[in-house]
Parts: C-alpha cells; structure tokens; sequence
C-alpha cells in the first residue's frame, strides 16, 4: 500500500514539476515577444523564431489552455511581423493560426481571433470573408464583449460597401489582361540573372520551380498536384460566387516566392463537372496564381508533400474526410493494456451492421497498392527488397480475390517495378471509385529481433514509433510530419474510420493467425498514401524484413502464400460483412 502511495505521489510531483516547464517556457517566450515588439533593432527572423517557439508549446499541449493561448500569440507574432516587414508570407501565416484558434476553441482567445480574421481579409480588400467571420463570431459567441464589436464593424462594413460596390480582393484571382496581369515568361528564371536576383532578398531562400500541374479526376472527385522544384509557402483562399459580376466560385493558391516553367500550360480545360478549368498568373512579382475554376465543389483540402515538393489540391462534390452538423464523430476504442504503443480496437454495437450495409451498399472494386517500386526500393535487408515483396503479395492477393468471384473489380496502382508518387495510388483508386484501398508494405527496424504484423488507419497520432513508420513510408521529415498532423486535425476524422477500423481488424487477425506471427496490433498514423480516401482503406506492414528469421521465410513460396492467403481472408470476412454473403 504505501509503495501505491509513494509511486503516485512521485508521478503527481513529475507532473507537477513538467507543467512548471511548460509553463517556464511559455513564460521566457512571452519576454522575447514582448522585446521584438518593443525594439526597432530587430529583424523578421527573431519574429519567426518567437512564432516557431509558441507553435512548439502549442503543439505538445493543444488541449490545454497554455497551448490554446500559444495558438493565439503565434498568430499574434505573426500578424506583427507583417504590420512592420509587410510580407505577405507572414500575413498568411497569422490568418491561418488565427483561423485554426477560432475553428477549435470557445474561448475568449477565439472570440478575438475571430476579430483578428476578419481584420486580415478587410486588409485584403475581402469584404464578404470579412462579414462571414464577424457573424460567426456573433454566431458562436453571442453574448461576448467581442460579439458586440463584431456587430458595430458588420454595421460599418455594410454602410461603406454595398452588395454592388464591394471591392475586389486584393489576391483577386480572375487573372485576365485588364488586370495588367505579366506574362509568365517574364518571371521564369533566367540562367543569365544575376544571383542577388534569384534569390529572395526577404529570407534569402531560393525560387521555387514550379515544375508541372496534374489532375486525375470523375464527376464527384478531383486531385489537382502542382509539382515543385523545393518547399514552398502558399496561401490558400475560397473566393464565393459574386452573382452581381456574373463571377462562379473560386479556389486558388498563391505561391509565394516562385517561378513557373514555360512547359505548363496558361489554360487546363477540366469539365468534370467538379472544375470548369484550371489556370495560372503572375499575382505580384514572384508570386504566382494558381486558380481552380468551380462548377460544383461543396468541400477542398490543400497541403504539401515532401520528396519531392509538391502542393496537392483535393476537391469533391460531397465532404472530403469531415462531418456534418449533427453527426456523430466515431472516436475508436484505445486498448488500455496497449495505450503506450497506439494500438486500437473497433467499438462494435449491439447491431454489427455499420450504416453502409445497412443501406445494402455493395463491395465491388478494391484498389490493392503494393507500396514502393521502380527508383524506390522500400527497405533493404538481409538481401531482400521491399518493392518486391510488396508486389509479388499483391498479385497473390489479386489472383485469390478474382478466383472467389469473378463479379469482382480487382486494381492494382502498379503491377510491375514502377515508381509512383504516393499522391497518385490514392487518386487512382478515388477515380476509380474502389470501396476498398489497401496499401500493402514491409517493416523494418534497427533491432533484427522485432518481428509481428501491423496493420494502420489513417488519423493523428503521439506514438513514436507509429510516427517513424509513417516518416518512413512518407519519405519525409519529422517536421512534415508534424504539419500534416496539424492538417488532419483540421480535416479529418475521416468520414471512413469506422469502417476502416474494422477492415483493418479482420486484415489484421487474419494475417496473424495464417503467419503464426506476432499480432502488434492494428494503429493509426498520419500516412500521405491514405490521405484523401474516400473509401475504407488501410495500410499492412506485413513482417519485418530486417529480422533474420522473417527474410528467410519471405525466400519460400510457402511463407509468401500464407501472407496473401491472410490478407485475402481478412479482406473476404470484411466483403462477405458487406455483400451478406
């Protein structure tokens, strides 16, 4: 009894001792703001790392008032380096944070960030985004200090500007040459300039290239990825229809810092009946336009990717991995005895029966994604390469599912050594309207004795070793990783989860018990490759190539069949649950 007392009194003084920390920090980074804010001798940089320092705090505690108040000054550093440097990078960067404190908190804080928004786009000349964040404000805070200035700054704003007298944006993305829009050929880079004129004279980083624009596309989904030549500041904006100037609604991106190559076209007629086009102009110098046309998008999600750079635009008829007012948000069961590692269970009710089935909604196509391929090997142990692995199961896999039914569409996003960006195997299977997209991968670790099964869906998550899987199979930093947690804070949980969660349970369990490997369990990680599913989807590391033990296994005919025998019976027992046979 009194080592129960004495361990609890210890973890409640670690507790107490680190909130002090958190707190110290807080404290230390409010001098700095005070300070640069005060002196006339610094520079945008000390503004940034002021920023970056409250981001930090924010981040390990976005749940706690500390971090909520580490969002708000963030954006308040922001939105001072802008009032004195006036780069619109910074601008953009305070609307953002801004805009994230006043979509996910009820505080004060984001009463006011409320005000700050809408200050932002009244600098940018758009008045309607301007009034939208006011009676939100009004909306959600009613009885506030703060909904009261709203009111008075609505009242202004509709006596200065009239519907027919509003003023154009000041990013107006109808770029035509009335605008005096200049050519792109004006800003490509020119092999002949003078270094001082290639390189951004505000933070000394090099233009981005913007190398090429794709699209894959039906009539309920679009993905649009502008490739670039590095890592890119953007800024994106939803423009609504203008019916007094005949003007449709528009998406666009500004790309701060950036050139286009000559090879991309002005003009891409799209007419899927999601986007009429997509265009691109020279905004300001150096800043370049990227304008999406819209006939019938009612939701969007932008972010970037790294190795290599690209800006990916999602854009759908129906909602895109959010909910509804009104709907129930599915959290999935974390198991206590496996808390530390991330690992998950679906919640199952009384009725079996998820909402799909429910309405006699069918399997029909399944997207199989074997990971990697081509210039990208995956992980290399003990002479085994995961590309062909990944692969070789895949066709097992294929072969066994088209052997049980024939009625079924069986894809694959590669069926020999190719390279694929990661953006395109999710865009494939969206285009094709799979049900289900399972990404199929190997393991690897530093330790050659780790072995087991694990099986991911897509969310955000805390655990370390979730994280350095998905880094791995991202190809990308620990800090893009950290943004595109932020991201799916932002748009997820995905509409999908619960009828992920449970494919990924029967995969799972299936895989395990054909192997006799180790169950670790099913998780949840931030994965590039399943961002934007608009089905169930999942991603298996099926064994650890790095341990000894497996990779022999994996030289027998034997072994590989089991594998795809296990992922073909998990994927029949989620099939059979849906098709009711």
């Amino acid at each position: 009894m009194f080592k129960k007392i004495f361990s609890f009194l210890i973890i409640f003084l670690l507790a107490i001792v680190a909130s002090a920390s958190v707190q110290d920090d807080f404290n230390l980074n409010m001098k700095d703001f005070n300070f640069i804010n005060k002196s006339k001798n610094v520079t945008r940089f000390s503004y940034k790392m002021v920023a970056d320092k409250f981001l930090e705090i924010y981040e390990k505690n976005p749940k706690s008032a500390l971090g909520e108040k580490s969002l708000y000054y963030a954006a308040e550093t922001y939105n001072g380096s802008y009032a004195r440097f006036k780069n619109s990078i910074d601008q953009a960067e305070a609307l953002k944070y801004y805009k994230l404190l006043s979509s996910n908190y009820r505080s004060t804080l984001a009463a006011n960030a409320h005000l700050k928004a809408a200050e932002i786009y009244i600098q940018m000349k758009d008045i309607p985004t301007a009034k939208f964040m006011y009676e939100n404000c009004i909306k959600k805070f009613p009885k506030s200090k703060e909904a009261k200035i709203a009111q008075q700054q609505l009242t202004i704003l509709n006596k200065k500007y009239s519907t027919s007298s509003l003023p154009s944006p000041q990013k107006n993305p109808q770029i035509t040459k009335n605008d005096k829009e200049k050519t792109s050929q004006e800003n490509i880079k020119n092999p002949d300039e003078k270094k001082s004129d290639v390189i951004d004279s505000e933070n000394n980083a090099p233009r981005v290239e913007i190398k090429s624009v794709k699209y894959w596309s039906n009539d309920d989904y679009t993905r649009v990825v502008i490739e670039l030549s590095g890592k890119a500041h953007f800024y994106k904006h939803w423009l609504k229809e203008n019916p007094e100037f005949n003007k449709p609604p528009r998406l666009f991106v500004d790309i701060y810092n950036s050139v286009i190559n000559p090879s991309v076209p002005k003009n891409m007629d799209i007419n899927d009946g999601l986007l009429k086009g997509l265009r691109w102009g020279i905004y300001e110098k150096y800043t370049t336009r990227v304008v999406l046309d819209i006939d019938s998008v009612n939701d969007f999600t932008v972010f970037q990717m790294e190795n290599p750079y690209r800006i990916v635009i999602d854009v759908s008829k129906d909602s895109l991995n959010k909910f509804k007012e009104g709907e129930t948000k599915f959290e999935p069961k974390v198991d206590k005895k496996q808390k530390s590692k991330g690992k998950v269970t679906l919640v199952e009710s009384g009725d079996k029966h998820t909402l799909a089935s429910a309405f006699g909604l069918k399997v029909k196509t399944i997207v199989l994604d074997p990971g990697h391929g081509g210039k990208d090997p995956g992980a290399t142990y003990n002479g085994l390469m995961e590309k062909d692995i990944n692969l070789d199961i895949a066709l097992r896999v294929k072969q066994k599912l088209e052997k049980y039914d024939s009625a079924l569409k069986i894809l694959l996003t590669r069926d020999t050594d190719i390279f694929i960006p990661l953006e395109e195997r999710t865009a494939f299977a969206n285009k094709n309207r799979a049900d289900i997209f399972v990404s199929i991968h190997q393991n690897a670790s530093r330790n050659p004795d780790a072995h087991g099964i694990e099986t991911f869906v897509l969310n955000v998550t805390k655990d370390k070793s979730s994280l350095a899987v998905a880094a791995f199979e991202n190809q990308a930093s620990e800090k893009s990783i950290s943004d595109l947690q932020g991201i799916l804070k932002d748009i997820m949980l995905n509409s999908k989860l619960e009828e992920s969660l449970m494919l990924a349970n029967y995969v799972q369990k299936s895989i395990s018990s054909s192997t006799a490997d180790r169950d670790i369990g099913v998780k949840q990680a931030p994965f590039y490759v399943l961002v934007g599913a608009k089905m169930p989807s999942i991603l298996i590391e099926c064994g650890f190539i790095s341990n000894p033990h497996t990779a022999q296994l994996y030289t027998t005919e034997e072994y590989k069949n089991k594998m795809a025998e296990g992922i073909f019976n998990g994927l029949l027992k989620y099939i059979e649950h849906y098709n009711g046979k």
